[in-house]
């Protein structure tokens, strides 16, 4: 059996097992808590409804490539709130042939003395907004109703208020110009461990912020769950000089590499926002897979009329420009066998990860389906990473943003201790699967 073969065998067993666990796993991982109050009004990020205009600072017209992770220009972003450095910077990167290319991203840290040895850091990776080059964190951030708005408010700014700097990579192709990257892990990763490189260095072009490099972290929600998680499982082979104390993982957007399940999603015949993620999952993948699917492949004829909208809208904009079908009409039925393959190549889970990670899951989600996070849990507690698993029944994807944050356990608190030195706890020997290789297990 090849390698691809036994991962996708690994993934079946995985998802089997994530649905059974949705229904039957202990209460260890189940906290009893309702629907976060802060969270309960909030919004998805993709009802972000202002599309803004690209800045010069994004023209790569003088850019030359360079080593990953080299920081090449930055500019502090007007209105910072106080108490915030706010900075948009520039930075190298590679694409999956480990060609240089620009990519664009937030930096922001606490304007404050800091604390001995320094502010630590963590590489935030943003959900789902888009692939255009307007559609990034680093464009408008405090101008409401926005892409980077929307992250900023829930995310980025109240761990900037826990004492953290946090970088934010626009991922590729959304700022500078460059391959779209959406859930093609490898990519996102890039841009997030490049991100940590190209400001873990004091700069004056950056506020000269001090950052204590034992203390480095990645976060992520959504489609930025899935980036985190691939960013800590490249981080050995790519970036091994980094320091990666954890992981938060928020709703991850794992898509297992299945031909039943997509074709499930391909044989949709309604028109909801899985209009636009699977737009948006075309295109990625035939530009960084080309050797195994194309856009034709992938997408109907009407599919192909609509690509064009991709470049220059995000959000709730560009979800109702695709949505005026049904999903069917948009994606070729069965699903291309490249495509599946290609998925197989991209997400996660395939090696046990060396850093630990918490995740959280609403189990009131309607846009990451909660069994497949479950999935991703089982994958990775059967591959031995350090896996601290939490559900909350009553939440849904916005207003987990802030019940992981404030509820015990906080993904802050979790974080913090991982930086404390404290041994990170594992509940992978409550779960169904994948009892091998972990930790105490935590009741």
């Amino acid at each position: 059996m090849s390698r691809m073969a036994k991962f996708f065998v690994a993934v079946a067993c995985a998802v089997l097992g994530g649905l059974l666990v949705f229904v039957t796993a202990p209460g260890t991982t189940l906290v009893d808590a309702p629907i976060s109050p802060e969270g309960s009004d909030s919004s998805e990020t993709i009802d972000t409804k202002v599309t803004p205009e690209l800045s010069s600072f994004y023209n790569v017209t003088s850019w030359e490539p360079g080593a990953p992770g080299t920081l090449v220009k930055a500019e502090p972003i007007e209105g910072a709130p106080t108490g915030v450095k706010l900075y948009r910077i520039m930075y190298q990167s590679t694409d999956l042939q480990g060609r240089a290319i620009p990519v664009t991203g937030l930096y922001a840290a606490p304007d404050a003395p800091a604390p001995e040895g320094g502010f630590p850091l963590v590489s935030f990776a943003h959900g789902t907004t888009g692939v255009g080059q307007v559609c990034g964190m680093s464009q408008s951030p405090l101008q409401e109703d926005t892409p980077a708005n929307s992250n900023y408010v829930p995310h980025i700014e109240p761990l900037v208020q826990a004492g953290w700097a946090v970088v934010a990579s626009d991922y590729s192709g959304m700022g500078a110009p460059g391959p779209s990257s959406y859930l093609v892990g490898p990519l996102e990763a890039r841009g997030v461990l490049d991100a940590i490189r190209a400001v873990e260095n004091s700069s004056p072009m950056i506020g000269d912020v001090p950052i204590d490099q034992s203390k480095l972290g990645v976060y992520g929600k959504s489609q930025g769950g899935e980036a985190a998680m691939s960013a800590l499982q490249l981080a050995p082979d790519y970036a091994s000089e980094l320091d990666l104390a954890g992981g938060v993982i928020l709703a991850p957007g794992f898509t297992p590499p299945l031909a039943g399940i997509l074709d499930a999603v391909a044989s949709n015949p309604t028109s909801t926002s899985q209009n636009m993620f699977v737009m948006l999952l075309a295109q990625s993948y035939a530009e960084n897979y080309p050797e195994l699917v194309s856009l034709d492949d992938i997408l109907s004829p009407t599919g192909l009329e609509k690509v064009s909208l991709l470049e220059s809208n995000c959000g709730h904009g560009l979800a109702e420009k695709v949505s005026d079908v049904p999903l069917s009409e948009l994606i070729n039925y069965p699903v291309a066998p490249g495509f599946v393959t290609a998925f197989g190549e991209a997400m996660p889970g395939r090696v046990k990860l060396e850093s630990p990670i918490m995740v959280v899951q609403g189990l009131k989600d309607k846009t990451i389906i909660p069994q497949f996070t479950h999935a991703q849990v089982m994958s990775q507690c059967a591959v031995g990473t350090t896996t601290f698993y939490v559900r909350y029944p009553e939440d849904d994807h916005p207003s987990l943003n802030y019940q992981a944050r404030l509820h015990n356990p906080s993904v802050i608190d979790w974080m913090n201790a991982r930086w404390a030195g404290e041994p990170a706890p594992s509940n992978c020997a409550n779960q169904l699967l994948g009892t091998l290789n972990t930790t105490t297990a935590v009741n």
